[in-house]
């Protein structure tokens, strides 16, 4: 199989935070007025996290819309808030959360992605991106500087449509005139992205960067995204 397209997740696939979560949340509580210690706020981000992963196995539709986008990082940044003893504040503090990270100069490329990114364009693939995200992903694509290595970016909450839904990948898949056969692609998310991706005939790849995952059937994991080039 010659793999021509490869689409890649966004979120902790080519990018994550800038600054830390744990920071930004104790920032905004001190700027309610109320003083919490950025570890303690750290120790709980695996807690908050497992909070998420729960509301998106009771639906994996949260990521359809705008609205429901935000109503996720509010409600996990006020559980985390509920978590540290600040829940009075809760409600200021995961606004001031949420709209933080709206901002592109909160997140940063991990050091594997222009490397990947730069071979694969080399060999004449082509590249685009599929991910649970709203609106804003374009304007964070762009602040990261990688907006002109992708042909199409595909929003969950801008087309409708979520992993891991084989409509989405298909959908992108038209928007590029790729072929599913000929197509690959990369996310940390098993059931979002390697689940996503095998429904839609689309050969999976999971960045466990981490080593969270162990190995699956019918796919690939690997742990730094350059790895991608020993099946392209």
């Amino acid at each position: 199989m010659t793999i021509k397209t490869v689409f890649f997740d966004v979120g902790m696939t080519l990018i994550e935070p800038a600054v830390s979560e744990a920071l930004v949340l104790a920032e905004a509580a001190a700027s309610c007025g109320v003083a919490v210690e950025v570890d303690e706020v750290e120790r709980s981000i695996p807690a908050m996290y497992e909070y998420y992963e729960e509301m998106f196995r009771r639906d994996n539709s949260i990521w359809a819309d705008d609205a429901r986008a935000e109503e996720i990082w509010i409600s996990m940044y006020g559980y985390l808030c509920e978590l540290v003893g600040i829940a009075e504040i809760g409600a200021q503090v995961a606004r001031q959360g949420y709209e933080r990270f709206l901002d592109p100069a909160s997140w940063q490329l991990f050091a594997d992605v222009l490397p990947t990114l730069d071979a694969l364009r080399g060999r004449g693939v082509s590249l685009g991106i599929i991910s649970n995200w709203d609106s804003s992903l374009e304007r964070i694509i762009a602040g990261v500087g990688v907006a002109d290595y992708f042909d199409v970016l595909v929003s969950s909450a801008v087309v409708g449509l979520h992993k891991p839904q084989p409509e989405i990948f298909e959908f992108a898949l038209t928007s590029m005139g790729a072929k599913s056969a000929e197509s690959m692609y990369v996310g940390d998310h098993v059931d979002a992205d390697v689940k996503g991706a095998m429904l839609a005939g689309i050969a999976p790849v999971l960045i466990d960067r981490e080593g969270r995952h162990t190995d699956g059937d019918g796919y690939v994991r690997i742990h730094d995204l350059r790895d991608v080039l020993k099946y392209v």
